[in-house]
């Protein structure tokens, strides 16, 4: 009788650790971005994802970052709804919970700077309450890469300039680039353009501060990320 009990209880236990894990509902799992490593110019990766409360009431979520196999200087962060912290931050601060209300996101963004090296990376991301560490979900994020070789890079110019940026910038490049893309530190989109030869592209409606500017392929890859400071002058 006991040992049915236990069972029965066991089961329960089970069920309703399942149940709790429904709260959290990740946007992508893996999350995955491939891209081309370029030794001449170190870019700046990132796996944009978001973990939805779908529970009934407010949540209040921290996360843990687990680097399973990250090439050296490569350096990981995690962006989320308070902050983006430092490659040391491997755990979000209690100070800095992120209070989801019923139907929001928590921005779940993993950021990797590559340092020029070739390489691939696996992180695991853990997103749990903070009064219910029971409840939590694990994500992986994949960094896939591949080298570009000597003969490759001289086919792969590309350079944007000025940097820091006050009211536009220009890029000159030889490769299939279609569109360009800027980004706010969150992983927000936040302007999109047709690339032409020769063109300015105006950020002048951008508050000051650091983007990530990637660069679309005619095939719709990613080429490479370059980081953008916009820096207005002021009196």
């Amino acid at each position: 009788m006991r040992k049915q009990l236990f069972i029965i209880f066991s089961l329960g236990l089970l069920v309703s650790l399942r149940a709790q894990n429904k709260k959290l509902t990740p946007q992508y799992n893996p999350c995955k971005e491939s891209f081309l490593t370029d030794t001449l110019n170190p870019a700046d990766w990132v796996c944009h994802n978001t973990v939805r409360n779908t529970s009934g009431g407010t949540l209040k979520l921290l996360w843990k970052r687990e680097d399973v196999m990250v090439p050296i200087l490569w350096e990981p962060t995690v962006c989320d709804n308070v902050n983006c912290y430092a490659t040391f931050i491997k755990e979000c601060p209690r100070v800095n919970v992120n209070e989801i209300a019923k139907g929001s996101t928590m921005l779940a963004d993993i950021h990797v700077y590559d340092a020029g090296v070739p390489g691939a990376a696996h992180i695991k991301f853990r997103v749990f309450e903070q009064d219910d560490t029971t409840n939590f979900i694990v994500i992986d994020y994949l960094f896939n890469k591949e080298f570009v070789g000597t003969k490759n890079l001289r086919n792969l110019q590309l350079r944007m300039y000025p940097n820091p940026a006050m009211n536009s910038f220009n890029v000159d490049y030889n490769t299939g680039i279609s569109r360009i893309e800027l980004y706010s530190v969150l992983g927000t989109k936040v302007l999109s353009f047709i690339t032409e030869p020769s063109k300015s592209y105006d950020i002048g409606n951008l508050e000051d501060g650091l983007y990530m500017v990637k660069f679309i392929t005619t095939d719709g890859r990613a080429l490479r990320t370059l980081r953008l400071q916009k820096k207005s002058i002021r009196s």
